[in-house]
């Protein structure tokens, strides 16, 4: 290839669309599976109230106390999450077995449209890039979030653990690029909007809460000490976050589920062991699929450090203070049980990671840029050959990830599980016992074990007992004497 070809410039708005047909068609294995989707364990626990809407012929307004009926519940025995559970009552499932791959599109396209807003409203709103640089970010960002996460079973097909952590961060991004937005241009319906998030941020997770709740009291502060009143304002969306955060905390059930985890750090010691935890996951995630993702990134966001006017000061202390960050999503789970939480939960720290480790590379690369030329950037466009390198150089990455750490991606997984008939075997066999369920002559129900049970779509199943939860649950959402599983 001639030198002049190598250094031809390719327009950021033509990578970007390249980037969202890949990710289109990464997505498509991941939609397509859905298909064969079904609900367990906590779906049917959080849900009864509704589904006896719903069978009832009761309106959309009746369901809706189902589901405040639920959230109260639940509130004086056993969580304070009231805004989750509200949602998590609303389970597809609610309205057929079908409906339950609903969840999948749900859980993926609110994440991506936040990752893009989010993206959107920061790096082009805040820092001066261009759209097209900051949609390539977001694109190649969710598709890492979507492809190496720690369990996709749980971010994008179990509706209950999904809408729990996986959607309550998609609305933390949005409400992030909502308060940006209105640092930019004000506006009173943003204060609106984003009051309405703070009551589902604040009554859901703890994690999002509380990081949520730093991140506001580091903008107030600031605004306070810089004199500007705009902070006024954002004290209603603030006030009413602390609000909601604070009446999840109180919550009687909470003592009831915290005995059975007797056994935790004091609050300084759990904010310690924060910083370790974050430290080991994520020297345990920057792995060759990591490596393929920030290569990839680094002509982009060196790109978009040239657009920027930003004076990308201090990277070190940035650096120091976003693991700080960082480490905080740790502290709420580590403080109630002494672990890092469950991988739906882990999902989230997952995708927090990515994003802390882009903004990172971005403000190196950006300092490292203004080093050499303060002045912005009047070339337009990539250089061909600089990306065809980083490109391949991640590409190499991403191999040596797949064979020699047999690593997999959801899509792949996904592909595999439809080609081999596994999906439709454990489909096929749910739809067996729906039909058992969906009986009314039938008050006692025995079923076999499921004999496939798909990486993508198995959570869990009921067991040999009756009286375990799940049975009972499940039983309850049937209108079942019991069931049992052997």
């Amino acid at each position: 290839m001639k030198k002049n070809a190598l250094g031809a410039r390719i327009p950021s708005w033509a990578i970007l669309i390249a980037m969202l047909a890949i990710l289109g068609m990464i997505l498509i294995p991941m939609l397509v599976i859905a298909h064969y989707d079904v609900p367990a364990a906590d779906d049917f626990s959080f849900s009864c109230e509704t589904h006896a809407a719903v069978m009832s012929g009761g309106s959309i307004f009746d369901v809706i106390a189902g589901a405040v009926e639920k959230a109260g519940k639940v509130y004086y025995t056993w969580q304070g999450s009231f805004s989750a559970i509200f949602l998590m009552a609303f389970q597809p499932a609610v309205w057929g077995l079908r409906h339950y791959a609903l969840t999948t599109w749900i859980m993926v396209f609110s994440l991506l449209g936040s990752l893009f807003y989010f993206y959107d409203r920061l790096l082009h709103g805040v820092f001066g890039t261009s759209k097209s640089i900051a949609g390539i970010i977001a694109a190649v960002t969710s598709t890492a979030c979507t492809q190496f996460l720690p369990s996709p079973n749980q971010s994008f097909y179990w509706y209950n653990g999904a809408v729990y952590y996986t959607f309550t961060f998609a609305v933390m991004l949005v409400l992030f690029g909502i308060m940006i937005g209105y640092m930019l241009h004000d506006g009173a319906l943003r204060i609106v909007a984003a009051a309405c998030l703070c009551v589902i941020i604040g009554g859901s997770n703890y994690i999002t809460a509380l990081f949520t709740s730093i991140c506001g009291t580091l903008l107030i502060t600031i605004l306070i000490l810089k004199k500007d009143k705009r902070f006024l304002c954002l004290l209603i969306p603030y006030t009413i976050l602390l609000a909601a955060f604070a009446i999840s905390i109180i919550a009687p059930g909470n003592a009831v589920r915290q005995e059975n985890f007797s056994d935790h750090p004091g609050a300084v010691e759990a904010v310690l062991l924060s910083f370790h935890a974050a430290g080991r996951n994520a020297l345990h995630w920057a792995d060759l699929r990591f490596a393929a993702f920030m290569t990839f990134l680094i002509p982009i966001l060196w790109e978009g450090a040239g657009q920027s006017n930003f004076s990308f000061r201090f990277p070190g202390a940035a650096s120091a203070f976003s693991f700080c960050l960082f480490a905080s999503l740790f502290t709420p789970h580590l403080f109630a049980t002494g672990s890092d939480g469950p991988e739906r939960l882990k999902n989230i720290l997952y995708f927090a990671f990515l994003m802390f480790s882009v903004l990172n590379l971005f403000w190196w690369l950006g300092w490292m840029k203004g080093k050499r030329k303060r002045s912005r950037s009047t070339k337009n466009g990539i250089s061909f050959g600089t990306l065809a390198g980083f490109s391949t150089g991640a590409l190499l990455c991403l191999g040596c990830a797949m064979v020699f750490f047999h690593g997999t991606a959801t899509s792949v997984a996904a592909l595999s599980e439809l080609r081999s008939g596994e999906a439709g075997g454990y489909f096929t066999q749910a739809l067996e016992r729906q039909e058992i369920l969906e009986n009314p002559e039938i008050k006692d129900c025995e079923f076999s074990p499921y004999t496939n049970m798909p990486y993508i779509l198995y959570f869990t199943d009921m067991t040999e007992d009756p009286a375990a939860y799940e049975n009972q649950d499940t039983a309850n959402f049937y209108s079942k004497n019991s069931i049992v599983v052997r």
